[in-house]
């Protein structure tokens, strides 16, 4: 990354932290996973850390990760979102993902997991290189301050930035639900592409699956879409 573009993306950054703060929603950022897990114990006590995300399961040590919790204004985590470094070392993400991908299930909820599955799609199968996971998305659904007025385009624009920033990563990717998805949730976040269809999660004591779709960028869809301007009416 050149001086210009580190100012830029610094610039544009603080642009994004600042429009949180006119909604009045306070970021705190780390990458001390027990930290973010103690927190989360407390805040979203329902919705457990996810294992991607759980240093007890994942190694998210030396800089492989970070995360951001973000306060109302009485200090009340009400937002959560977390990224995190993944070197397919030689492989695609199908390959890593056919492999390993009863480590990304959703938190909070029993998967049956012999009777789940994933199926790669084509962009899975084209990524290689760094790769960024980008997930704990969460708002909390019981203050309506922060629902609606474009927050989670100005969120995931932060998770962009710093990702960029901090790793240059050749692909970020994320997976959602398919019915979310589907209501316009990965392009209000700003996704540019999608494998639909490729996660099937059964939840015990569920008849129906819960089916999901990995939204994706690569690094110049990133470098674009950190520039459009953001839908703060969404």
């Amino acid at each position: 990354m050149s001086i210009h573009d580190v100012f830029e993306g610094s610039r544009l950054l603080t642009e994004t932290v600042e429009l949180l703060a006119q909604r009045q929603l306070y970021l705190t950022v780390g990458d001390d996973f027990n930290e973010y897990k103690a927190l989360i114990s407390q805040s979203r006590p329902n919705q457990p850390v996810g294992l991607p995300f759980d240093p007890a399961h994942s190694d998210l040590s030396g800089g492989k990760g970070f995360w951001a919790v973000g306060r109302n204004p009485q200090g009340k985590i009400v937002q959560t979102q977390a990224v995190r470094l993944i070197d397919l070392e030689g492989q695609t993400l199908a390959d890593h993902m056919e492999r390993n991908f009863r480590a990304y299930p959703p938190s909070g909820v029993p998967i049956d997991l012999d009777d789940s599955w994933y199926k790669s799609g084509p962009g899975a199968r084209r990524m290689s290189g760094q790769v960024c996971y980008h997930g704990e998305m969460w708002i909390n659904p019981e203050d309506g301050n922060y629902r609606g007025r474009g927050i989670v385009d100005i969120l995931a624009r932060f998770a962009f930035l710093s990702s960029m920033l901090q790793w240059q990563p050749d692909y970020v990717f994320g997976f959602m639900p398919r019915s979310i998805a589907r209501r316009g949730l990965a392009e209000r976040e700003g996704y540019m592409h999608v494998d639909p269809f490729c996660l099937s999660w059964k939840i015990i004591g569920q008849n129906k699956p819960v089916e999901g779709n990995m939204v994706y960028m690569g690094n110049e869809d990133i470098q674009h879409i950190i520039h459009v301007p953001l839908d703060l009416a969404a």
